[in-house]
């Protein structure tokens, strides 16, 4: 649950989305497709189908939970929910990302800034991702966190 510092109100405010990106896009698939129409190819046998740098599709089912538990490690949810005053999450208008909106209260009169919600987060984010883990590596793919509009509150 988030921290409840909103006596000075809240700021800082940015939100994100998170998608999963293939690596390696060379995909071997057949020539002709179980109901025997083509779908193309080099030879008789395979058409290649570059991937790469292509977003991974993803099924969540509508489900944000879901989505939170796929790309967010159980390190970076504390992490946001710890040092956040407010935090909402969302799936991505596609439907294969997780998006989310956080903002920061302050710890109030005297705390440095490099101590207070949004400096500790940020600190926090940097070391996890250093070493990696705050999104949850996927063989073969990278993830990528974007700017986002609009806000989720």
């Amino acid at each position: 649950m988030p921290n409840s510092d909103t006596q000075d109100g809240v700021h800082n405010k940015m939100t994100k989305e998170i998608k999963y990106t293939y690596t390696d896009g060379d995909t071997l698939i057949p020539k002709t497709a179980p109901d025997g129409s083509a779908q193309g190819g080099t030879d008789e046998h395979q058409a290649i189908i570059d991937k790469e740098g292509t977003i991974v599709p993803q099924s969540f089912s509508g489900n944000v939970e879901t989505a939170k538990s796929t790309f967010l490690t159980a390190d970076a949810l504390t992490n946001n929910d710890t040092n956040a005053t407010q935090v909402e999450y969302a799936i991505t208008a596609d439907g294969n990302g997780l998006k989310f909106t956080i903002a920061f209260g302050t710890k109030g009169a005297g705390t440095a800034e490099a101590d207070d919600w949004a400096a500790t987060w940020a600190t926090t984010k940097d070391s996890l991702v250093g070493a990696d883990k705050w999104v949850k590596p996927v063989t073969e793919q990278y993830w990528e966190a974007i700017d986002a509009t609009p806000h989720l509150f």
